[in-house]
């Protein structure tokens, strides 16, 4: 079984639970206004924003499907292509004389 831990009394106070509104409550409340964006609070997007939102899908969609169109030998022959195009970076420069 798990370890009981003892706990001095006084220490810690139940948390009393929240009474939820009735039926009645609810019914008047007016709905909240919903927006056809994402964000929460019916804040609307500008048109910058929706921009922004519509060209980082497409390109999403542009790296999803130009990594479905390869395999996974591809993949790894092209990273070990860029890999040796790169300079090594773990090799130590020489400094100063000798």
């Amino acid at each position: 079984g798990s370890l009981k831990l003892k706990k001095p009394k006084g220490l810690f106070k139940k948390k009393q639970k929240k009474k939820s509104k009735s039926k009645k409550d609810k019914e008047k409340q007016p709905p909240n206004p919903t927006t056809d964006d994402d964000t929460g609070g019916g804040m609307t997007k500008t048109e910058a924003e929706k921009r922004f939102d519509e060209m980082q899908k497409k390109r999403k969609l542009e790296h999803i499907e130009r990594l479905a169109g390869k395999s996974f030998g591809d993949r790894v022959k092209e990273f070990n292509e860029k890999l040796e195009r790169t300079p090594e970076h773990n090799d130590i420069p020489k400094v100063g004389p000798g």
